[in-house]
Parts: C-alpha cells; structure tokens; sequence
C-alpha cells in the first residue's frame, strides 16, 4: 500500500491541499492554454466552454448549473462520500474556474498546438491529483465513477468517450481544424490523468519457472512478504512436470523477485506482465 495515498485520505488537511492543488492547474490549462484557443475541455467544463463562446455567461455558472442533474444520480450510485467530497470539489471549481477565467491574458503562448498539448496535460494532471484523493471534480468524472463501479468500465475510456462526442460539438462551432486540435488536446487530458492517479499504485502479476520453485517460493514469501501459488504445469516438449510460482507484487517489488529466483536458479523463466486491478490482502484498492 502507498504510503503517499494513505496520508492523503486519512488527512483532511493533506487531502484538500492535493485538491486545490489539483484545480488549479486544471484552471490553468483550460483557461491558460485550451480556452485562448478557442477549443473545448473535456466534460462539463468543454460543455460550459461551449456555451460560453455562444452566450458569454461565465465559465463558473455554467459549470455549476449543468453539474446539478449529474450529482442527483452520483447520490443514487455512489458512495456518499466519494459524491459529498465531490459536491464540495465541484463548487470550488465553478468559483476557481470563473475566477480564472481571463488568465490566458497573461499567458504568452498563441501557438494552437502548444495551447492544445499543454492544455490537455495541465488539465489532465489536475483531473489526476483530485481522483487520488477518491474523489473527483463533479461532471463527467460523476459518469465515469458510476459506470466504473457498475459496469467496470474504465474511468479513462468513459472520459474519452464523452470527450468524442464534444469534439463532434466542436466540429459543428468551430470548423474541423478546431476540432481535430481538440482530440489532441482531450488525448493527452485522459491520459495525463490516468496517469496520475495510478501513480505509485501499480502492480504486477509474476511467473516463475524454475527447478527451485520451492526455494524461491519461500523467500518471496519470507523475503518480499508476498503472498505466492504453485500452479501445476508440463513441459510441452520434455513432458516434464513443473510448478509454476505465481504471485502478484508492486512493481518496485519486481527486482527483488527477479534477485531472488536467479540467485536460486540462473536459468529461471520470469515473466512479468501488468495488473489492471487488485483486490485482496496487502493491496490498497484502487475506488476509481
């Protein structure tokens, strides 16, 4: 478990510093970099971006006005807590947002392409940050929780995907050119933000081969505190019977376990691949 993640959940102080943190720097790419060039965010705020070039209500209302309808069903689906602390986030990200609403008048950049990379990634990180702290900034994050729990579908493909539909809005307002710099930009936001807020929580399932499956098993289980499975396999060719050690660890576990196989056995097969998700003893479980 990360120590990181569990300071920021159990400290309220700690927690709400990652969050304005986080807000900021989503501020600073929407209104800094994404909105001086006349292309769409990502959920509400992309929404709230449209509308604001057609009407000029302020970014802010608009965030918070569109918000309600989602939070009603966050409240039906969700955990209450994980809606209050988002609730609470996404009030102080209308006030944020409106509040920075001109910044991008003193950020020297014109360039649509930079405007769209750094844009997508300040706002993608600062989407990131706040997720960390399982909670989120209101909107489409709402969306994504819910079919993420009910259905499991990732937060970043539930992200992209409404993000798709806005950059087909986009198309319609501002021209195909716009548009295409849009996807740019929503790209990089979703995957800066998964990025981030899987940080530091990443594991990895591992497989070893080895005539010392015994020895190795148990300082894996003695050494790195790892929980391990013996998985009865044949060799295909030799029709040799072997055990297979099976483990899931972090992955700054991984040259610890590969240390102590090869100790045993320098002609041990070790395989690594990733883990999407983990449930279970000595794992912090990802919310989102």
């Amino acid at each position: 478990m990360s120590k990181v993640n569990t300071a920021v959940e159990d400290n309220i102080f700690i927690r709400y510093l990652v969050i304005i943190v986080g807000m900021i720097i989503a501020c600073i790419g929407i209104n800094g970099f994404i909105r001086p060039a006349h292309l769409l965010s990502g959920g509400v705020p992309g929404i709230s971006t449209a509308i604001n070039y057609l009407t000029g209500i302020n970014i802010g209302i608009l965030t918070f006005l569109i918000n309600i309808p989602i939070f009603i069903l966050g409240f039906i689906y969700l955990e209450k807590s994980f809606c209050v602390f988002s609730l609470i986030n996404m009030i102080l990200y209308s006030i944020l947002l409106g509040l920075t609403q001109n910044i991008g008048d003193i950020i020297p950049v014109k360039d649509i392409l930079l405007q769209s990379v750094f844009g997508g990634i300040l706002a993608g990180i600062g989407s990131g940050l706040v997720f960390r702290t399982k909670s989120s900034l209101g909107g489409t994050d709402i969306i994504a929780a819910i079919l993420k729990i009910k259905k499991n579908i990732q937060v970043k493909d539930t992200t992209l995907g409404i993000n798709i539909l806005i950059v087909l809005v986009s198309g319609m307002l501002f021209g195909i050119e716009l548009a295409l710099y849009t996807l740019i930009e929503m790209f990089l936001s979703a995957s800066s933000m998964n990025l981030v807020k899987d940080a530091m929580n990443s594991q990895k399932s591992v497989m070893v081969i080895s005539r010392e499956s015994e020895s190795i098993a148990k300082d894996i289980m003695t050494i790195v505190h790892r929980g391990v499975t013996f998985l009865e396999a044949e060799g295909a060719y030799t029709k040799e019977k072997k055990r297979i050690i099976y483990c899931i660890v972090s992955s700054n576990e991984i040259p610890k376990i590969k240390e102590i196989a090869l100790n045993y056995d320098k002609k041990s097969f070790i395989s690594v691949n990733d883990v999407t998700e983990v449930k279970g003893r000595g794992f912090k479980e990802k919310y989102l």
